[in-house]
């Protein structure tokens, strides 16, 4: 008669499964991960777009046209805007496109070293004193409705 014995532990095969299933599902996780990570940071181009549009009203108010200056402090001459043209994180960069009595467009892009390079997507952000909102992704074509 044969004699029976008791093993314990797992076998070659069932250990490469199981690391398979983990690889997997890693792979899933951390891909996702990043998709919220580029997410989030494009909040960041937007709040400051928003902030930007919100001191261009309150300049126009004070002095009946819009300001062409970023970066600008209390005493300024010519006045400007007390909003930084680079996001608070380093991630994208504040311009004022076009400014004068009646319109302006402020635009966001992507720092070089911001870790947003590689968000193909949404690679420039406006509004305008309409607060039309707009976003191309980088072969310019409107991407607002996945970026905004």
């Amino acid at each position: 008669m044969a004699q029976v014995t008791n093993r314990t532990g797992f076998t070659l095969i069932e250990l490469m499964v199981a690391l398979v299933i983990v690889a997997i599902t890693a792979s899933y996780a951390l891909a996702s991960y990043r998709r919220y990570l580029v997410r989030s940071y494009r909040l960041e181009a937007v709040q400051g777009l928003l902030s930007a549009a919100a001191e261009q009203e309150k300049f126009y108010l004070a002095h009946g046209r819009y300001s062409d200056k970023l970066d600008s402090i209390i005493g300024d001459e010519p006045p400007g805007l007390p909003v930084a043209s680079i996001t608070p994180h380093r991630r994208y960069e504040m311009t004022i496109e076009l400014a004068d009595a009646g319109v302006f467009r402020l635009v966001a892009t992507p720092l070089t070293n911001g870790g947003q390079r590689n968000d193909t997507d949404c690679r420039q952000f406006s509004i305008d004193e309409s607060g039309r909102r707009q976003a191309r992704d980088s072969t310019g074509t409107d991407s607002t409705n996945r970026c905004w």
